[in-house]
């Protein structure tokens, strides 16, 4: 049950960054080199949405602002996406190694 509350409380956050994302690489793809300020109110409900969130610090949602280069943005959220939904693997599914092959 502590599962899927998570990923219930995963799922806005996942939209967001989601949309954010295909956003910014349009913008990105226009050649804008900053992120406007209309990005601000999308901006704004990702940081309220990321408050007291286990593995996200104060300093990684200060980063969610316009004027930030639009590439460093990029790469802020997807950040906070690997955070929020973190791969992971299903119980009997099939692996090809194991983690215990894995040099460090």
């Amino acid at each position: 049950m502590g599962e899927q509350r998570q990923l219930d409380r995963s799922a806005e956050p996942k939209r967001l960054t989601d949309r954010l994302l295909s956003q910014l690489e349009e913008l990105n793809l226009e050649g804008e080199a900053t992120v406007p300020d209309s990005y601000e109110p999308s901006l704004a409900e990702l940081r309220a949405q990321l408050v007291d969130w286990r593995g996200i610090g104060s300093r990684l949602i200060e980063r969610l602002q316009c004027g930030t280069s639009t590439t460093e943005l990029i790469e802020t959220v997807f950040t906070i996406q690997e955070i929020i939904s973190p791969p992971t693997r299903r119980r009997g599914s099939l692996h090809l190694e194991s983690d215990e092959s894995i040099e460090p």
